[in-house]
């Protein structure tokens, strides 16, 4: 993973210790790297003792399982409500909007964007991830069906068109979270990367 700045986690003070924990363990992944990731240094970082994040995690496996399953969540989430708020049932319209929901949580969402993405992150999860994942799947799947439904793409196999419309963003997503897309050296304005390129994808 593409190193980035490190920067000093925030105090736990009070509250959601089990949100606060899945946090700080997206950043260490994402400044440093799996390998650095373990309870103890959650812990030491959030300012609780090392056994606290034991209450909610037993061992780094279950901690990075229920990482990933959070943020396959919340990109669901995120992506249903970017489509909800276009108010209307057009599916090329819903289909933008779903690409444009996911493209801007990941660019929002850089630490657990990247935590999700390292490569050797399937070493560490059990097949309890897999449910959220096709939950995420499925939500794109079923626009694009309804999208080829009504005309676009109709004649291609609809797992490629799936496999377009998500690699793109994904792909714009790595480059931009990895500070490496920029245009006359200066870092593209973000809604506008966000809805151009959405747009090159899924035209309404």
């Amino acid at each position: 993973m593409t190193a980035t700045s490190s920067k000093k986690p925030e105090p736990y003070h009070h509250g959601d210790l089990k949100a606060a924990v899945l946090k700080r363990s997206a950043e260490i992944i994402s400044e440093k790297g799996i390998e650095a990731l373990s309870l103890r240094a959650v812990a030491r970082d959030l300012g609780v003792s090392h056994g606290a994040p034991n209450r909610h995690f037993k061992s780094k496996s279950e901690l990075l399982s229920a990482l990933v399953t959070d943020i396959w969540n919340k990109m669901r989430d995120a992506t249903l409500r970017s489509a909800a708020a276009t108010e209307t049932e057009n599916p090329y319209v819903r289909l933008n909007a779903l690409g444009r929901g996911y493209l801007r949580w990941a660019l929002e969402n850089k630490s657990e964007f990247q935590a999700m993405s390292h490569p050797d992150l399937r070493l560490y999860t059990d097949n309890s991830v897999k449910d959220s994942q096709i939950a995420f799947n499925d939500v794109i799947k079923s626009a694009v069906q309804a999208a080829q439904a009504a005309g676009r793409h109709a004649d291609i196999d609809p797992v490629l068109v799936t496999l377009y419309t998500t690699s793109v963003p994904f792909g714009a997503a790595m480059l931009v979270t990895n500070a490496l897309m920029r245009m006359d050296d200066q870092v593209m304005d973000q809604e506008a990367l966000i809805t151009g390129l959405i747009n090159l994808v899924v035209p309404v």
